[in-house]
């Protein structure tokens, strides 16, 4: 698909992106709709997009999104080896309230060597700045848009505005496409009442010490419960276990609001 140009000193105008709008409402096929994610990654400048549920992607399932056009390192790092919950950019979205630049991640979460190592695997795969709306909807896993890899990183913030409008109805487009009118399945909780309070305090920071003074429990008996919640949702480390149960929807995202996992 091809854009009308855009003016170098006005970069995705209001104009052009009320376009794309109108051509995302109207895209009737996830090729159409792909052709047209890359025709307006082109146009800002990444060479690289991605439309996404935060889920297992291993397996395709009909009710979630998987769109992208990644670099196949990465593909297989972040899903193939199911490694995408532990992502800087995927816990981020978990923290973000709206568009957000990968360098500006820091400002975010707090960043550990996994995350450095992560960043450093993408920027010799290309993607060495990047730009990813959250997506949202109540009672559907989390999901995002990004648009990532460009050869001027410093013109990138120009396009927040552009990429969180085009991010959000990409998505909706993505989602009637791929899902169509399939309903949102009930997810049966799998946190009892007292391992759920642990997974919430830890994912504010809380250490193992802390939690069992704030639950008033000892501390071997929240190590148990985090243990038992990390074998529940197959997650190697507390930050895995957090993003896990917001992903599952049995956290919610307000009751980590200003807080992290460590």
């Amino acid at each position: 698909m091809t854009l009308p140009p855009v003016h170098p000193r006005s970069p995705f105008c209001l104009a052009m992106t009320s376009v794309i709008v109108e051509a995302l409402r109207m895209t009737t096929t996830s090729d159409q709709l792909m052709a047209l994610m890359e025709a307006v990654a082109r146009e800002m400048g990444f060479r690289h997009y991605a439309l996404i549920h935060h889920g297992n992607l291993r397996t395709p399932r009909p009710d979630r999104v998987d769109l992208k056009d990644y670099p196949a390192a990465i593909t297989e790092r972040l899903f193939s080896q199911n490694r995408y919950r532990r992502d800087p950019i995927i816990r981020g979205c978990i923290f973000a309230d709206s568009a957000f630049l990968w360098s500006e991640i820091s400002r975010i979460i707090r960043l550990d060597q996994k995350d450095r190592t992560s960043f450093e695997l993408g920027a010799r795969e290309g993607l060495n700045e990047g730009i990813t709306v959250p997506y949202v909807r109540l009672g559907d896993c989390m999901g995002s848009c990004t648009f990532a890899g460009t050869r001027r990183p410093e013109r990138a913030h120009l396009f927040l505005g552009a990429a969180q409008m085009v991010g959000i109805f990409a998505f909706q487009a993505a989602r009637r496409l791929v899902c169509g009118d399939l309903p949102i399945a009930p997810v049966s909780p799998r946190l009892h009442p007292r391992p759920r309070e642990c997974i919430v305090l830890a994912g504010r920071g809380y250490s193992n010490k802390r939690i069992a003074r704030a639950l008033a429990l000892t501390p071997r008996t929240v190590d148990g419960y985090l243990t038992e919640a990390r074998r529940l949702f197959d997650a190697h480390d507390r930050t895995e276990l957090v993003v896990s149960a917001v992903l599952a929807g049995e956290v919610g995202l307000d009751e980590l609001r200003n807080h992290q996992p460590e």
